[in-house]
């Protein structure tokens, strides 16, 4: 890796945990500045402005989160498995963030650029598509091997496990604690072994 390259990756990196952390606007080029230990001329070598900074540190987000599921993913087997473990990535946010700051840097981003940020609104939305079409993907898997109900409406299914997961992340950031999210794993978990399984135990 050229010192170019490990010099833009750092700046990448810190700006995620920074915009994570205090949002775009609470997060001026001297924090990134005194993060990076580089001076405006170092940064702009680099980017050309700060938005430029924020989209790529979204990016950078964001392939951290989808890692995270790929990771615990790899382990599940059954169709069952592979979504309960679903629940469990989105919910392992709570005790070990991908990125500093804590919570889900996709809908950190959603919140904090939906009036003020256009670019960023945007990204922020095809991540939330992409994590709901993951979640779609899992369904149609397990209703195709006969261990799902083919009724199941796969699509606000997998839209209300977002928002619910999402939902008790922001809880439990809020109350420091993992109530939010262990209450709501083990209500989806119900949900689906009692109304989306074929045979239910």
């Amino acid at each position: 890796m050229s010192r170019g390259t490990d010099t833009k990756e750092r700046i990448i990196t810190k700006s995620a945990e920074l915009f994570n952390s205090y949002g775009y606007h609470g997060c001026s080029l001297s924090d990134i500045m005194t993060a990076t230990n580089l001076q405006k001329g170092g940064i702009y070598n680099h980017f050309k402005n700060k938005d430029e900074i924020a989209e790529e540190a979204f990016d950078y987000s964001y392939n951290r989160v989808i890692k995270r599921f790929r990771t615990l993913l790899g382990e599940a087997k059954s169709p069952l498995e592979k979504l309960y473990t679903v629940i469990d990535a989105f919910a392992s946010f709570a005790d070990d963030p991908v990125v500093k700051g804590g919570g889900c840097p996709i809908f950190n981003t959603a919140m904090d650029s939906t009036n003020t940020h256009p670019e960023l609104k945007r990204k922020a939305r095809l991540g939330i598509e992409s994590l709901i079409t993951y979640v779609e993907i899992k369904l149609n898997e397990g209703i195709a091997e006969g261990v799902f109900r083919p009724d199941v409406d796969v699509k606000l299914f997998a839209s209300l496990l977002i928002m619910t997961l999402e939902g008790a992340i922001v809880m439990s950031c809020v109350q420091n604690n993992n109530y939010g999210v262990q209450t709501a794993s083990k209500f989806l978990k119900n949900h689906i072994k009692s109304e989306l399984l074929v045979n239910p135990a």
